[in-house]
């Protein structure tokens, strides 16, 4: 095979690289299932859990094998999937309010560093209110 191949990142093969075979391996079923699969990994887990339990159970995919995979109407997470599910976006949103919180303090309060040069250490109101304004500067 001469030139130069390209290679499919959703499906894991290599073919020509020729626009034309490029745009028939795109369009076809196959790549747009390889890449739905490959896209649900990256999917909110909170999306994912109010999906799934909208469905009802899939016989075939609980009985063997559903070819249908992603596309299936049915659910093909079980009831323990769906609890470890839940687990995981209870985190996700404990999480998340903690960033919040954190994100409301100055952070010159909340990271009081030391020995820092005196242009950037803390100002301190009561030796303010000490300081003589009248002394000439140089």
């Amino acid at each position: 095979m001469g030139g130069k191949s390209y290679y499919c990142d959703y499906c894991c093969c290599f073919m020509k690289n020729d626009l034309n075979v490029r745009k028939l391996h795109n369009g076809g079923i196959a790549h747009a299932i390889a890449k739905s699969n490959y896209l649900k990994r990256y999917e909110d887990p909170k999306k994912i859990l109010t999906e799934e339990r909208q469905k009802t159970p899939c016989k075939r995919y609980f009985g063997s094998y559903c070819k249908f995979e992603t596309y299936c109407k049915f659910t093909h997470y079980s009831g323990e999937n769906l609890q470890e599910l839940e687990k995981l976006v209870l985190a996700r949103k404990k999480r998340k309010s903690r960033k919040e919180n954190k994100c409301k303090r100055w952070p010159w309060k909340t990271h009081l560093q030391k020995g820092l040069p005196p242009s950037l250490q803390h100002i301190d109101p009561a030796k303010l209110k000490q300081t003589n304004f009248e002394l000439s500067w140089g």
